[in-house]
């Protein structure tokens, strides 16, 4: 069996999403669980956690899924072990900082859940003005890049419609899947930066909310050595 995490955009009406989980179930997938990443302008972008009896039915998959009106296919990731359940793993900070806080050890579990949450290609918690690596998971940008993402935390600029990072490579252009890192910040009140970086797909609406809930957690639960 195969786990795969299938990014789908498709057109915000009734019907679509149920389209193309018909289309997945014609060639026996399973469809185990629905993240709805973000709608904007007539447009949502979901998640699916799919189970394949195997790898020589994945062309097959995304042929199907495309026949839907309107559908293109983001991206189609093997998951190893099981899908990510991003639910579960807030639960588990939480249950961390009842149990342990406060702890040092908390922000190094930190950085770890939220990379393989995330399928992310790093994970770092930043001292506030980028010079110091409080703790990371994956390959860091360079010096400088960690500078400007502590200074870009530090003054967020939101997007009341809700349409963060729209673009991304998909079936209609798949040059565009070689757009740089997208990355998620979220300032830590203990004067830490959470960032995180991921090549692709793009991260969307939900899930930098999720890294900012994340951060504000691991406030609560780690406090700096005197």
């Amino acid at each position: 069996m195969l786990n795969l995490l299938i990014r789908v955009q498709l057109p915000d009406r009734p019907g679509a999403l149920g389209a193309v989980a018909s289309r997945i179930g014609s060639v026996g997938a399973d469809v185990v669980s629905i993240d709805i990443l973000q709608r904007c302008g007539g447009i949502v972008v979901d998640e699916l956690g799919v189970v394949l009896a195997g790898d020589h039915l994945v062309k097959l998959l995304r042929d199907e899924i495309l026949e839907v009106d309107g559908v293109t296919v983001e991206s189609m990731r093997p998951v190893e072990g099981p899908l990510p359940d991003r639910y579960a793993d807030l639960l588990d900070v939480v249950a961390d900082l009842f149990k342990h806080a406060p702890s040092d050890g908390l922000l190094d579990q930190l950085v770890l859940r939220v990379r393989r949450s995330l399928s992310a290609a790093y994970v770092a918690v930043l001292g506030a003005e980028g010079a110091t690596v409080v703790a990371s998971e994956g390959a860091l940008p360079a010096h400088e890049e960690l500078i400007a993402l502590a200074s870009r935390a530090a003054a967020p600029v939101s997007d009341p419609a809700g349409c963060d990072h729209v673009t991304g490579g998909t079936d209609a252009d798949p040059a565009a899947a070689q757009a740089p890192v997208s990355v998620a910040v979220a300032m830590v009140r203990a004067g830490l930066v959470l960032a995180v970086g991921r090549t692709d797909p793009v991260l969307r609406t939900r899930e930098l909310r999720w890294v900012s809930i994340i951060a504000e957690l691991a406030d609560h639960g780690w406090l700096e050595p005197a």
